[in-house]
C-alpha cells in the first residue's frame, strides 16, 4: 500500500491529463485482464480516486497533479479468500508486524524518569471509595509442582477477579500470592519499544499475548483537576508534541508525560488491539491496559485515546487502521466513535450493531445546539444514547460484567441504567449472585454517592428489600446500615423513609454468622491424614502455603520435637498467628499444649518374675491401636483396671471438649457485649443528634416568633412615621396663624407635638392602614378643629406664664 499526497499546479493544461487519462485505462485494462480487481479508498476530507498502477508507474503521477488536489490510496488486490470466523484477527486486516525493528528500549526510557508505582498530590486521590478491602470467597489451591497457589485464576470463579478487584494477601480466604494480583506482582508482558516512522516511538509485543491477558499498567503521577489544567497549558507553551494524560476519575489523571512507565509508549489506533480498564487493587483505582484480542508477536500494542475529552486539539491519525478516521481528537473523532465505552456496552446488554444503528438514525436529526453541546462535554459517553436505551433484567451470565461495571463508572446517566437493570431483576438465583458480586458494598457506595436523587434511591432500597438475607456480616461489612439510617434522617420523600424503616428494622434482627471449630469423627480423620485444618478457619490449609507462612514470619512448624505427643503446630493464614492442634482427637487451641492427651487406656502387665505364677488369659481380639496397655495396679483386675481407664480418659475428654465450649462461649460473650456496647453507643450518638436537632428547632421557633414580632412592630412604626409625614404637610398651615402671637419657635414646637399626637391617635384606629395620599375636605375639617382647640390652650397657659413674669 501506497500513500501519495500531492498539491494542485494550475499552470498545467487540461491536454495533459487527458494524456494521462488513456495510459491509466491501459493500465486498467491490462490488470482486468490477469483477474485483479480495482478497490476506491477515501480519506476524510480528501478526494479520491482508485487506480490500478504497476511498478515503476510514478511518472503518470506528475501527470496527474495537474488535475486538481488529490489524496490517492494504491492498492492491487486478488479474490478475497475465506476467512475463519472463529478468530476476530481474520475479520480484520493482517496485522503490521514489527519483530526485526531494533530495539529502542533503553533509548526511550532515557527520555522520562521510570516509576514502578503511581505517586499521588495528595492521599486522597485516585481512591477507590471503599472503606473496607474487598475479599472473595475463594478456597487456597497449592500446586505442589509448581510451587504455587492457583486460587483465583483465569478460568476460576473469583468475584474480585470478575468485578476488576485484585486479592491482596491476608485480607481474602485465598491464601498467600494467588493468581489474582497482577498488578501487584506487575506481571507484564514481554514487550519492547521501536521508533515507528512517522508516531514516535511504539510499545511491541515480544511474545503472543493472549486475550483479556495484561499488558502493562499505566503509571504516572496522579494529579488533581487544577494541577492537569496548569499542566495542559504549560506543556502547550512548552510545545510538548505528545499526550500523555489519562484521566483515572472525575476529578484525578494519571500525568505521565515526565514520568511513568513503558506503557506510556502505546499510541493510539483506530482499530486497536488493546483496551484501558480501571482496577481496584487496595484502597486505591489502578489503571492497566489489556489485550481486546489475540495480539501477535512482533504487532504493535494499541489502544484508543479518545483525546477530545481531555480538550486535545485535532491532529493527524496515522494508525494506518483500514477503517482509520484520520483525525485524533476533535469533532471527527467524537463523531465516529462507538458511543460507550469498554466493558459498558456489555454490562447494558448493548450490541455495536445497536450503537452503530442509532449513530447512522441520529446523523441527520442531530441540530448543530446538540453538536456544540456534545463537544464541549467532558464525558466520553453519549447521554442522549444511554436515556433511550430500554434495558432488560440481569441474566445469570452478565452479573459479573454488571457489578464490575458499577464499581467502576460515575457518569450519572450510567449508574441510573446499571441500577435499573438491578431494579428489573426479580429473578432469586440472580439476586443472590449478585449479593455475592459485592452487592451490598457496591450499593452502599452509590447509596451514599447519590441519596439526594429519591428516584435512585428508591429503586436501591426496592433492590436491597429483595434482597436474601440470612445474616449480618455483609451488612456489617459494607457499613450500608448507616448509610441507609442517613438517607431516612434527610429525606422528605415519605416512600423513601418507610423502605428505609422496613430495611432497617429487617436487619436488626439478623445476627452475625460465626464458624465455631467442630470436634467430630469427620474432622479427626481428616486431622489424621496429614491435612492442615484443625477447623479454625474457613478453608482447608494446605502444607506447602503454611510453610511459606512460617518462613515469611520465622517461625519453624517442622519443629515439633519439643511438643507433647498427638500434637503439632501450624500457622493460621488469616491472622497469621502459630495455633496448635491434635492429629488423633482433631482438637486446636491458642495456647501451647503442657502434657499429651491420652490416647487409650493402657494393657496392664505384671512383672516378669510373676510371669510364671500369672493364670491363663483369653486371648484379647480387640484390635491393637485400642488394646489396653501399661502396668495393672495389684489390687484391680485387669477388666476394672481398663474400665477405670476409659473412665479416666473419657473424662479428661469430656473436661477437654468442656474447656473448648466454655472458651467459645466467653468468646460468643464478648462478641455480643462488643455488639451491644457498639449499638449502644450509636444509640447514645443517635440521642444526642435527636437532641441537638429538636434544640435546633426550637431555636429556630424562637428565632421565627422573633422575627415575626419585630416585623409586626416595625410594621406599626412604618405605618405612624407615614402618618406623621402626611400630617406634617397640613399641620403647620394650620397653625401658622398663632405665630404673632407665640413666636416662630413656639410654633414649631406646637406644631411637632400636634403631629405626633394626631399620628399616634390614627396609628392606634388603623394599625395596619396605611394612610392615604391626601386627607378629604372631612378629615382637614377635622384636623383644623382639633389643632385649634390645641393652640387655644396653649394660648391660655402661655399668656399666664407670660403674665406671672
Amino acid at each position: 500500500m501506497r500513500l501519495v499526497h500531492y498539491h494542485p499546479v494550475l499552470s498545467h493544461t487540461c491536454g495533459i491529463f487527458k494524456s494521462f487519462i488513456a495510459l491509466f485505462l491501459s493500465k486498467v485494462s491490462a490488470h482486468i485482464q490477469r483477474g485483479e480487481k480495482p478497490t476506491t479508498s477515501r480519506q476524510p476530507g480528501k478526494k479520491s480516486l482508485a487506480a490500478f498502477i504497476s511498478q515503476g508507474a510514478t511518472p503518470f503521477l506528475d501527470l496527474l497533479s495537474a488535475a486538481g488536489h488529490f489524496h490517492i490510496q494504491f492498492q492491487f488486490i486478488s479474490a478475497p479468500q475465506p476467512s475463519d470466523k472463529s478468530d476476530p484477527m481474520s475479520r480484520e486486516a493482517s496485522p503490521v508486524l514489527f519483530s526485526d525493528a531494533p530495539d529502542k528500549t533503553a533509548e526511550a526510557v532515557t527520555t522520562f524518569v521510570p516509576l514502578a508505582e503511581c505517586t499521588y498530590l495528595t492521599k486522597q486521590l485516585g481512591g477507590s471509595g471503599q472503606k473496607e478491602t474487598m475479599t472473595c470467597d475463594c478456597v487456597e489451591e497449592w500446586d505442589e509442582g509448581k510451587a504455587q497457589n492457583l486460587a483465583c485464576g483465569e478460568d476460576s470463579n473469583c468475584i474480585n477477579r470478575a468485578t476488576s478487584v485484585e486479592c491482596v494477601n491476608g485480607s481474602c480466604t485465598c491464601g498467600q500470592n494467588c493468581q489474582n494480583q497482577r498488578f501487584q506482582k506487575k506481571q507484564y508482558s514481554s514487550v519492547k519499544v521501536i521508533q515507528t516512522e512517522k508516531k514516535g516511538y511504539g510499545l511491541v509485543a515480544q511474545a503472543d499475548v493472549p486475550e483479556g491477558s495484561f499488558v502493562y499498567e499505566y503509571i504516572g503521577e496522579v494529579i488533581d483537576e487544577k494541577t492537569f489544567r496548569a499542566r495542559m497549558l504549560d506543556y502547550d507553551r512548552r510545545n510538548l508534541r505528545h499526550f500523555y494524560f489519562m484521566m483515572l476519575t472525575k476529578d484525578a489523571f494519571i500525568d505521565a508525560t515526565e514520568k511513568g512507565s513503558l506503557a506510556r509508549f502505546c499510541n493510539h489506533s483506530c482499530s486497536p488491539n488493546a483496551y484501558v480498564d480501571k482496577w481496584v487493587v487496595g484502597d486505591k483505582l489502578r489503571m492497566g491496559i489489556f489485550a481486546r484480542r489475540r495480539i501477535l508477536a512482533g504487532e504493535e500494542i494499541t489502544f484508543d485515546y479518545n483525546v477530545d475529552r481531555y480538550g486535545a486539539q485535532q491532529q493527524p491519525c496515522y494508525c494506518g487502521s483500514p477503517n482509520c478516521m484520520g483525525w485524533i481528537g476533535g469533532k471527527t473523532q467524537t463523531d465516529a466513535a462507538l458511543l460507550l465505552p469498554d466493558g459498558i456496552s456489555d454490562a447494558l446488554g448493548v450490541t455495536r450493531q445497536q450503537e452503530k444503528a442509532w449513530l447512522k438514525q441520529h446523523k441527520n436529526n442531530k441540530s448543530k445546539a446538540d453538536k456544540e453541546k456534545n463537544d464541549k462535554s467532558d464525558s466520553g459517553v453519549n447521554d442522549e444514547f444511554v436515556r433511550s436505551l430500554e434495558v432488560e433484567p440481569v441474566p445469570l451470565s452478565d452479573v459479573n460484567k454488571v457489578m464490575g461495571a458499577l464499581m467502576k463508572v460515575e457518569d450519572d446517566s450510567l449508574v441510573s441504567k446499571l441500577v435499573e437493570r438491578l431494579f428489573l431483576t426479580e429473578d432469586a438465583k440472580v439476586n443472590t449472585a449478585i449479593v455475592r458480586f459485592h452487592g451490598y458494598k457496591t450499593l452502599s457506595k452509590i447509596l451514599k454517592q447519590y441519596g439526594t436523587d429519591d428516584e435512585l434511591s428508591l429503586r436501591i432500597l426496592s433492590i436491597l428489600r429483595r434482597w436474601p438475607t440470612m445474616t449480618r456480616n455483609k451488612i456489617e461489612s459494607s457499613q450500608i446500615e448507616d448509610v441507609v439510617k442517613q438517607i431516612s434522617s434527610t429525606s422528605e420523600n415519605q416512600d423513601i423513609q418507610n423502605l428505609a424503616a422496613g430495611l432497617l428494622s429487617d436487619w436488626s434482627k439478623l445476627e452475625m454468622a460465626y464458624r465455631i471449630p467442630k470436634n467430630n469423627d469427620a474432622s479427626a480423620r481428616e486431622a489424621s491424614t496429614g491435612s492442615m485444618s484443625p477447623m479454625l478457619g474457613r478453608n482447608a490449609r494446605s502444607e506447602s502455603p503454611r510453610d511459606n507462612d512460617a518462613q515469611a514470619t520465622g517461625v519453624d512448624l517442622d519443629d515439633d520435637d519439643d511438643l507433647p505427643e498427638g500434637w503439632q503446630k501450624a500457622m493460621d493464614p488469616n491472622t497469621n498467628t502459630v495455633y496448635y492442634y491434635h492429629t488423633g482427637l482433631g482438637i486446636s487451641k491458642w495456647e501451647r499444649p503442657s502434657s499429651a492427651v491420652p490416647t487409650g487406656p493402657k494393657a496392664p502387665s505384671a512383672p516378669q518374675k510373676h510371669k510364671k505364677a500369672e493364670k491363663p488369659r483369653s486371648k484379647d481380639t480387640r484390635p491393637k491401636d485400642v488394646r489396653p496397655k501399661g502396668p495393672r495396679p495389684r489390687n484391680f483386675s485387669e477388666d476394672e483396671f481398663t474400665r477405670l481407664q476409659e473412665e479416666k480418659l473419657q473424662k479428661q475428654k469430656e473436661e477437654q471438649f468442656n474447656g473448648v465450649v466454655e472458651k467459645q462461649k466467653l468468646l460468643q460473650d464478648l462478641i455480643l457485649q462488643s455488639q451491644r456496647e457498639v449499638e449502644e453507643k450509636k444509640r447514645l450518638e443517635e440521642k444526642l443528634k435527636q437532641e441537638k436537632i429538636e434544640k435546633y428547632k426550637e431555636r429556630r421557633r424562637k428565632n421565627e416568633a422573633a422575627r415575626s414580632s419585630s416585623s409586626s412592630s416595625s410594621s406599626k412604626v412604618s405605618i405612624e412615621t407615614l402618618w406623621t409625614k402626611t400630617l406634617a404637610k397640613y399641620i403647620p398651615n394650620m397653625i401658622k396663624k398663632y405665630e404673632a402671637d407665640i413666636g416662630h419657635e413656639n410654633i414649631k414646637g406646637c406644631a411637632r407635638e400636634l403631629v405626633k399626637i394626631l399620628a399616634g391617635k390614627e396609628t392606634k384606629k388603623a394599625p395596619d392602614t396605611k394612610p392615604p395620599r391626601e386627607l378629604d375636605n372631612a378629615k382637614l375639617k377635622k384636623l383644623k378643629e382639633f389643632s385649634k382647640s390645641f393652640m387655644e390652650k396653649f394660648l391660655v397657659k402661655y399668656r399666664a406664664k407670660r403674665a406671672k413674669a
